[in-house]
């Protein structure tokens, strides 16, 4: 038996091991209490904590866990770093990039390079594969788990010759980043079929190049489903004479008293709803329907929030919601993930950063040491997020309109 072992030990050494950054793409996505999540890549990521629907839409997820977002998005930026240098000597813009990584303790990273290398077309596919392996390689050591996504397509700009021509190259490069995430056995998301399908009946980019903020709204979403995560749906359904209720949440009857026309019920979450755009209509979001009604109108309250207030008959169909509860909380969390991501970029990428971290440090490198005053707000700030994104308790109040 001694001997059996000693051999299943000995064996077991040559096992290939799985680290923490080598995942199968089709095993469920997790992330733990104390990930960091860092957004690597062009313009592409750089634009998208001004809207924060991507890192919004991973944070709800997991409630109860204190994960981190961290954006180190550079326009212009290519898998070599060439965007960032602002130093004449060493480190180089390659040595910047990989310091500014490290320096983030990333656990996860999603990696979106590809559309500015696809400039050079075919020729310099070769170049671009060598230096994506070399960075994935670089991520794998420093043990964190890299997410692989496409370029997205270009929408609009130039003859039509140059726009096709532009969008075959970014086709290729997307092509090569995806055998290379299947060689690596990293995740890897697809986002020009879906942008390309989407422009055809949305507008998505401005100018072309970059994504509206319903652009990003959309990428999020792509980028959720692709990592498989489950969305809580919406409907409630209350029968007031009976007490009633039919729902996909937890949900359940305080009062149910027709006689005085007294309906009360509380809803739990289990996930915050998605915030979305101002600019779309949020009337199909969140119907909630209540029959049995005695003719008249009626107000609802959430929470002790007047939200919504409406006839008997429109509370029978379905009446959507538009504010409250947890719809309130969800852009709550979304002002706070703005202001964290904001005061992020100004700690690792100073204004004046030539003077103070740059090349010309000698003349305002004094004020380095002051950077790491942002680790308070960024703490702070990190609280109010983990204490924000776990749905409140909803408490509905229907009752007459006086």
């Amino acid at each position: 038996m001694i001997r059996f072992l000693q051999l299943i030990c000995i064996f077991s050494i040559f096992l290939p091991y799985t680290t923490h950054a080598q995942v199968r793409d089709d095993l469920p996505f997790e992330l733990k209490n104390g990930d960091r999540v860092v957004f690597l890549g062009n313009a592409l990521m750089e634009n998208e904590q001004v809207y924060n629907y991507l890192e919004f839409r991973l944070t709800r997820h997991w409630p109860e866990r204190n994960i981190t977002f961290r954006n180190l998005g550079w326009s212009g930026d290519n898998v070599f770093g060439e965007a960032r240098s602002y130093y004449t000597s060493p480190p180089s813009a390659y040595d910047l990039l990989i310091s500014q990584l490290t320096d983030s303790k990333a656990t996860h990273v999603l990696v979106a390079y590809g559309s500015v290398e696809a400039q050079e077309g075919e020729g310099g596919l070769e170049k671009f594969a060598q230096g994506l392996e070399k960075l994935l390689a670089k991520i794998q050591e420093l043990g964190a788990e890299a997410i692989l996504l496409s370029p997205i397509p270009q929408f609009a700009g130039g003859t039509p010759s140059l726009l096709e021509e532009r969008n075959s190259n970014l086709k290729l490069y997307a092509k090569t980043i995806a055998k290379i995430a299947q060689e690596k056995q990293k995740r890897y998301i697809d986002l020009i079929s879906p942008f390309e399908k989407l422009a055809e009946s949305e507008l998505i980019s401005e100018n072309g190049l970059h994504l509206t903020e319903y652009g990003y709204y959309k990428l999020a979403e792509f980028v959720e489903n692709s990592l498989g995560l489950d969305t809580e749906p919406w409907m409630i359904s209350v029968d007031a004479k009976s007490g009633e209720i039919e729902s996909s949440l937890i949900t359940n009857m305080v009062i149910s008293d027709p006689k005085n026309k007294r309906l009360e019920f509380t809803v739990d979450e289990k996930i915050l709803p998605v915030a979305i755009p101002n600019s779309l209509n949020r009337e199909s979001e969140r119907p909630i329907a209540i029959k049995g009604l005695k003719k008249g109108f009626y107000s609802l309250e959430i929470n002790g929030k007047l939200v919504a207030s409406a006839s008997a008959k429109a509370w029978a169909e379905g009446v959507s919601l538009k504010q409250g509860g947890t719809l309130d909380q969800a852009d709550h969390l979304k002002r706070l993930l703005n202001k964290k991501d904001e005061v992020f970029f100004y700690q690792y990428r100073p204004l004046n950063r030539t003077y103070i971290i740059g090349f010309r440090e000698y003349e305002q490198g004094r004020h380095a040491s002051d950077l790491r005053d942002y680790d308070v707000v960024l703490t702070w700030l990190q609280g109010q997020i983990t204490a924000t994104k776990s749905p409140i308790r909803t408490h509905y109040k229907l009752y007459p309109t006086p």
